[in-house]
């Protein structure tokens, strides 16, 4: 029969134990992990997350779950291979399957459970990935932001419905070099996308929308900065901070970021955190800056080489 991906219906059992082991692998047992334990966890329930068992001779002994496909391809959340003949073979048969079933793979979460170091490395750069990291922040529990620095010519004023057409134009200036531009693209058009991203966020696709963590920077020519935040159940995800390229270096992100955290914290949120890609350096200062500690990552993860032109940073 050799190896293929069957429907979880086809054994209900074998579904959620591989799922629960997979997502184990996925998270492993780092501080504050359980959240983002829950949130796997509920999208496999409610089916957000596609799922297939992969099996051996008719036998589940493996599982993947993915995002549907964006621009540049479909992000797999979870993927996992029980030891069997040729561990690190099992995991390109599942991606190979994968991308004929639903199409072209832009992310894979490593590191893969039960292969050495140095064998993901060759199997993963031979289908054409390369590493990337992600890591969550958490503002420390008794930090306090910094006061806003001294404006810098920018007036800094609380988000509303109506910036949706300025944020997103500031949106496809800010990321229209970067690797994070990637993670979330899905048309072709750049400025329909940014509309698209902006308005989820408004929209509250990543949770409810904080007007107290939301704040524009604006000067005579237009939005210069922008920091977008939601509300979460596990506390106030900063969601978007972006600025200009040609503000850059300023500190209009720190003004705008520290005047969301302090208005976060006066609204009564007691947990304010943030993801950032590794290799951001600029981003990664500013943030611990301001008092935000990794609590999650660097994550081991794979991108698509052959399908995202801009490396995380310069090196990788």
């Amino acid at each position: 029969m050799g190896t293929r991906l069957l429907s979880l219906a086809t054994d209900p059992a074998a579904g959620q134990r591989l799922g629960r082991v997979a997502i184990q692998s996925r998270t492993g047992a780092g501080p504050g992990s359980a959240g983002w334990v829950r949130a796997l966890e509920e999208q496999l329930a409610s089916g957000a997350l596609r799922a297939r068992l992969y099996a051996v001779a008719g036998q589940p002994v493996g599982f993947v779950s993915w995002l549907p496909g964006g621009l540049v391809g479909l992000t797999v959340e979870l993927l996992y291979a029980e030891p069997v003949p040729s561990h690190g073979e099992a995991y390109r048969q599942i991606l190979l399957a994968l991308e004929e079933e639903a199409g072209p793979v832009a992310f894979v979460p490593g590191p893969l459970a039960g292969v050495a170091p140095d064998a993901e490395e060759g199997l993963m750069r031979s289908l054409g990935f390369r590493r990337y990291g992600r890591s969550e922040m958490v503002l420390e529990a008794d930090g306090v932001a910094d006061a806003p620095p001294a404006a810098g010519g920018e007036r800094i004023r609380p988000v509303v419905r109506n910036d949706l057409a300025p944020l997103a134009d500031l949106h496809r200036r800010a990321y229209s070099d970067s690797f994070d531009r990637y993670l979330f693209v899905e048309l072709a058009d750049d400025h329909e996308d940014a509309l698209r991203e902006v308005r989820e966020i408004l929209d509250g696709r990543w949770g409810t929308f904080h007007p107290s963590g939301s704040w524009v920077g604006e000067r005579d020519r237009g939005a210069v900065g922008a920091v977008l935040s939601v509300h979460r159940r596990t506390g106030a995800l900063i969601a978007d901070v972006m600025v200009d390229p040609e503000y850059r270096g300023r500190g209009v992100g720190r003004r705008l970021l520290s005047t969301a955290v302090r208005a976060l914290q006066h609204a009564g949120e007691q947990r304010i955190y943030l993801n950032v890609t590794e290799g951001n350096e600029r981003a990664i200062r500013l943030y611990r800056g301001l008092g935000f500690v990794r609590t999650l990552g660097p994550t081991q993860d794979w991108y698509n080489a052959r399908r995202i032109p801009v490396p995380p940073s310069p090196t990788a």
